[in-house]
């Protein structure tokens, strides 16, 4: 990767986000809040003077149509990479947010929730493959409108603690994460490692 930086954020705040319920299933269109739309207009001031020459979104609509507002009409390639969208949550899709905390708590990293849901072991391993297809992108300025957790598990492994419980909890909506190459070459090896040690090691 010839990048100088990649920037990633989290996609404005979303109108599920505001109702305190999850979404996992791309094909529910889950989009912002006027809120949300604010948070992505201040963040395309910020980026002005950002030279982006490429651009990555999920598979997400909330997070395609953050892209669209921060990009402000820049003509900008596009990049899908639908691993880095956010966890299945297979019954708790559409549910109260605390529900599936309360669930996780009680249940290990390699538990999956029924219906087709994901553990939190198998997220680490879809958002490392996500991280080695940004990786191998040639651009000198990348913009990667994301989620919570796909940046979380990197700002923890990138800085050298344990990307699933590292120490960052949650990412706001709309920041900017900047990391060089290196420094998401360093995470990912980061995520490589935990993905192979035992679910339950610390």
């Amino acid at each position: 990767m010839a990048s100088s930086h990649v920037l990633l954020t989290r996609h404005g705040r979303s109108t599920y986000n505001d109702r305190g319920i999850l979404n996992g299933d791309p094909s529910v269109p889950v989009g912002l809040t006027a809120e949300g739309m604010a948070q992505c207009l201040a963040l395309a001031v910020r980026l002005a003077g950002e030279p982006i020459v490429r651009a990555v979104h999920t598979g997400f609509p909330r997070t395609e149509e953050s892209l669209e507002l921060i990009l402000g009409g820049r003509d900008v390639p596009v990049t899908v990479i639908d691993d880095f969208g956010d966890v299945r949550l297979g019954e708790f899709e559409g549910r109260p947010v605390e529900e599936f905390r309360a669930w996780r708590r009680a249940h290990g990293l390699d538990a999956r929730p029924a219906g087709g849901g994901e553990s939190r072991m198998d997220v680490l391993r879809r958002y490392a493959r996500g991280y080695e297809r940004l990786l191998a992108l040639d651009d000198p300025v990348v913009l990667v409108v994301v989620h919570d957790v796909t940046i979380r598990m990197m700002v923890n492994a990138a800085a050298g603690d344990d990307p699933v419980g590292g120490p960052v909890k949650s990412i706001p909506n709309a920041e900017i994460y900047r990391f060089t190459p290196d420094e998401l070459r360093r995470g990912l090896a980061g995520m490589r490692a935990r993905a192979a040690q035992p679910a339950d090691a610390r």
